[in-house]
C-alpha cells in the first residue's frame, strides 16, 4: 500500500519535500481566497503546504492516511490534523464539529486513488466544500497509470482529466496549469494541475 511506503520512509520523503518551492502554484489558488477563509489540505504529507496556509492566516486543517505523515505536520501546525484515508476523511468524525471549506488543497496527494474510485473521491471532497469554493488538484502528467516502490500512481493528460472532471458536478474549470517538478533531479517529470469551483450543491 502507498501509506506503508510513506510509514517508512518518513524521514527520506519530508527531507526531500520539506523546502520545496510551490509560490507559483500557492498564488493561482491564493487568488480566489479571502484572508481567514477555511482550508483543507487532503494528504498533507510532509505539512509544508499546511504550514504556508497557516502562516498566510488561512484556518487550516489537515489530513494523511500515514501515522508518520501527521505526526510530521502536527509539529507544524497543531491539532487541527487528523489520520484518515481519502475514503475515511470526514470532518465531524476526524475534527469533531461540522467544518465547510472554502478550499481544498491536493497537492499530489490523490494520485494515489485507483482510477476506478477517483470521482467517487472528489465528488466526497466537494460535499464539504462551500458553494463557491474552490478544489486544486495536481497529478503527474503520464498518458497511463504507473506503479512505484509499492506506491500506485493514477495518472492524467488534459483529455483524460477533463473526462473525469465531467463525472463531478456541478463544478466549472477556472485554472488548467501543466508544470514540471521542482524538485532537483525531477525536471522531467511533468505535472497536471486545475482548480474548480463548486457552483452548487
Amino acid at each position: 500500500m502507498s501509506i506503508d511506503y510513506y510509514n517508512q520512509n518518513a524521514d527520506k520523503f519530508i527531507k526531500d519535500t520539506i523546502n520545496v518551492d510551490m509560490g507559483r502554484l500557492y498564488e493561482r489558488f491564493e487568488k480566489y481566497l479571502n484572508h481567514g477563509d477555511t482550508i483543507l489540505d487532503i494528504g498533507c504529507g510532509s505539512g509544508r503546504d499546511s504550514q504556508y496556509f497557516m502562516e498566510k492566516g488561512y484556518d487550516v486543517y489537515a489530513h494523511d492516511g500515514s501515522p508518520a505523515m501527521v505526526e510530521q505536520t502536527r509539529k507544524l501546525i497543531g491539532d487541527q490534523v487528523a489520520i484518515a484515508t481519502f475514503e475515511a476523511f470526514d470532518p465531524v468524525t476526524c475534527f469533531h464539529k461540522k467544518v465547510t471549506f472554502n478550499g481544498l488543497w491536493a497537492c499530489a496527494s490523490l494520485l494515489h486513488v485507483p482510477e476506478k474510485e477517483m470521482a467517487d473521491i472528489l465528488n466526497r471532497y466537494l460535499s464539504f466544500l462551500a458553494i463557491n469554493g474552490i478544489f486544486f488538484m495536481s497529478f503527474k502528467r503520464r498518458a497511463s497509470n504507473h506503479e512505484k516502490d509499492g506506491r500506485i500512481f493514477t495518472n492524467y493528460t488534459k483529455e483524460k482529466l477533463e473526462n473525469l472532471l465531467e463525472k463531478l458536478g456541478p463544478i466549472r474549470i477556472v485554472e488548467h496549469l501543466e508544470t514540471v517538478d521542482v524538485r532537483q533531479g525531477r525536471e522531467d517529470e511533468g505535472w497536471i494541475s486545475v482548480i474548480i469551483k463548486k457552483e452548487s450543491e
